[in-house]
């Protein structure tokens, strides 16, 4: 067990340590289910109000940031504080105010379909198979880690998280965990709903399956039953094998997985027309009731002139286009482990349902064990065999089908990924720096931007709210007055009057019109308002929640928006042009990335090790905006630069 709190306790938010930190427990006498957390409070209307336009001023023209001025001095005379109200109300009667709200604005309604847009892909270290057993042998070790897992769940032994800054002590939510395993999205039109497990009664046995995609069949396997228990490697290991063998034996599968790549009310109208029939029906039970999803994919898909990090993240969050393994995918499922037989492993998951957080250590504890766990040892009676699910398939559907293997290939050829590891220098240095390395890294993502197009754009960090009762996250702003200043100084540069006409060669020297010590100094300031804002967000205090509730309190009261919700400042403000998190991970060679937002945008997720940073950094090709390696390259040339400065400091001490 003490084995299993450090594992646990190594894997980091996706917040800086210094206010993050967390520390496991898993006493006999302390569990998640007996803790009373408190709720996510409301905050000042007045407060937020003044956030946003102090936020808005550094991505909006000055025209356009006093008209918004206008629209909130309008809605803070009357409608506003009758909406906060509301909130208040609601903040009373509800274990939290936003999260449903939130759920709905953030996934649940947002038509886009999931895979590049939604899903993020997590790749973990790669592997090489001398045959197909191998293969099997990891899957069944995979599963039977999710098995003890998943028991460990429904006995309520999750050990608790505690913050161990900032209010130490503090326990944190451990929803999330639970809503890993058995969970799926169903789309239905206008707005998907998320389907979870049932609660299990005291001591009652539950039945589990997993569903294994195999060459775009998909095989419903029991690892579980009340009359039998458990399924041991070996028997995971014998059916994983016998689908592999029979999938490779069998026609050409009906490419179902696809639709679940489709623009959701697309999707869902689709899959009206599948349960029509019986068979089709109980097909989507069992995947929806499955624990998971284990994708065994053949070789292949890589691209020639990407590099083997970048080709398994591509792998991971989209198959690698229809003619090599998307079809064997199930998008909407919130667990789809990967194996490939070339030893590219990795996993694609619905992100509705839970943070990063949660995956990332149900991941690693799972390929820790695996790596430790002995071969599954063959077993002494074979089970019957597993068998395909049969599709029935009507015309209409299966134009459907076509159309969103159009529609997916297309968009993987408009994605622009890049998985690029920074070498200069890591967390280690950072930390010397005195500085938190999410702080410094975000001011990074600001100044590389700067450095591309001359101004900033709205930004998304995604804020952990764990410390309050079913809280998801909020957002840092990490696009603010001072790291703009500091940005625009950095990349500040004037050049001087020529030599005088005696001095051979007459070149023109360019230097900076602000001294190293004025750039520390407009760091520091970035970073203490990048830590407040940081602050206020973790403690429930952010404001795009709370812009959120008033938003939606207004639309369901008065059945319209307030002219400050219609405003082009607030779609500004709402259109994340750099949308990125940290994602730590303690496993070499694991790190997790997603696609861009909006059109014109860059997703950036990052990953500080010790002496590196693993970056993952999207955009799309149809935008004329946009370009990830010139991003890359600007990135790259920010941080070396912002070692200089600090370099150029400790030089002078």
């Amino acid at each position: 067990m003490a084995a299993d709190k450090l594992a646990w306790g190594e894997s980091l938010l996706s917040l800086p340590k210094r206010w993050l930190s967390t520390q496991v427990y898993g006493s006999d006498d302390e569990d998640y289910q007996n803790v009373q957390l408190p709720k996510l409070p409301v905050p000042e209307l007045e407060t937020t109000m003044e956030s946003y336009l102090e936020f808005a001023s550094v991505v909006v023209s000055q025209q356009a940031l006093e008209h918004s001025r206008g629209l909130v001095r309008g809605f803070m005379e009357e409608l506003g504080p009758r909406l906060q109200e509301t909130l208040t109300d609601r903040q009373k009667e509800m274990d939290n105010w936003v999260t449903d709200w939130w759920l709905d604005d953030m996934y649940l309604k947002v038509r886009l379909p999931l895979p590049i847009n939604s899903n993020p892909g997590m790749v973990f270290p790669r592997r090489h198979f001398a045959k197909m057993e191998e293969v099997a042998d990891l899957g069944a070790l995979f599963i039977d880690d999710l098995l003890d897992y998943k028991e460990m769940l429904d006995r309520g032994e999750l050990p608790l998280e505690r913050a161990t800054s900032r209010e130490k002590g503090q326990p944190l939510c451990m929803e999330q965990f639970y809503r890993l395993l058995g969970v799926c999205r169903i789309p239905e039109v206008g707005k998907d709903r998320l389907e979870l497990p049932p609660v299990r009664q005291g001591s009652e046995e539950s039945e589990e399956l997993i569903v294994v995609a195999c060459r775009n069949y998909f095989y419903p396997i029991p690892v579980k039953a009340a009359d039998r228990g458990r399924l041991t490697p070996g028997e995971i290991q014998a059916q994983l094998l016998h689908a592999m063998v029979d999938a490779a034996g069998a026609p050409p599968a009906p490419r179902v997985g696809l639709l679940t790549s489709m623009n959701r009310d697309q999707w869902a109208k689709a899959r009206e027309q599948l349960i029509r029939d019986e068979t089709n029906r109980m097909n989507l039970e069992l995947i929806s009731r499955a624990l998971c999803i284990l994708c065994l994919d053949e070789g292949g898909g890589d691209r020639a002139d990407t590099d083997a990090d970048t080709n398994a993240m591509l792998r991971a969050m989209h198959g690698a286009g229809t003619r090599h393994h998307s079809a064997n995918r199930w998008f909407d499922k919130t667990v789809q482990l990967i194996i490939s037989s070339d030893g590219t492993i990795g996993m694609c998951y619905e992100h509705s349902a839970a943070e990063g957080v949660a995956v990332v250590r149900l991941a690693e504890r799972a390929l820790a064990r695996a790596e430790v766990a002995d071969r599954p040892a063959p077993p002494p009676a074979l089970l019957p065999a597993p068998q395909a699910m049969k599709w029935n398939v009507p015309p209409d559907v299966q134009r459907t089908i076509e159309t969103a293997a159009r529609d997916l290939d297309r968009a993987i050829s408009d994605l622009d990924h890049k998985v690029y590891t920074y070498r200069g220098y890591g967390r280690e240095f950072m930390k010397s720096c005195r500085t938190s390395p999410d702080v410094y890294i975000q001011l990074a993502l600001q100044y590389a931007y700067y450095k591309m197009y001359g101004y900033l754009v709205t930004t998304y960090e995604s804020a952990s709210l764990r410390r309050f009762r079913n809280g998801r996250v909020d957002n840092i702003r990490s696009a603010h007055g001072a790291a703009l200043a500091w940005a625009a100084a950095m990349c500040t540069a004037e050049t001087p009057p020529l030599n005088d006409g005696s001095d051979e060669g007459q070149k023109k020297v360019s230097f900076n019109l602000y001294g190293e010590q004025k750039k520390l100094e407009l760091f520091e300031e970035a970073a203490r308002k990048q830590t407040s804002i940081m602050e206020a967000n973790i403690l429930g205090k952010g404001i795009d929640n709370h812009l959120l509730g008033l938003r939606e309190a207004a639309r369901e009261s008065l059945g319209e928006l307030p002219p400050v919700f219609c405003d082009t400042t607030y779609k500004q403000m709402i259109e994340f042009k750099l949308s990125t998190s940290q994602v730590a991970t303690t496993t070499d060679g694991t790190f997790m990335g997603y696609g861009a937002v909006c059109p014109d945008g860059y997703g950036c997720s990052y990953n500080p090790k010790k002496d590196s940073i693993i970056f993952c950094i999207s955009s799309f090709t149809s935008s004329s905006v946009t370009n990830t390696e010139a991003f890359r390259q600007s990135l790259e040339e920010a941080l070396d630069s912002m070692k200089l400065m600090f370099q150029a400091r400790k030089g002078e001490n």
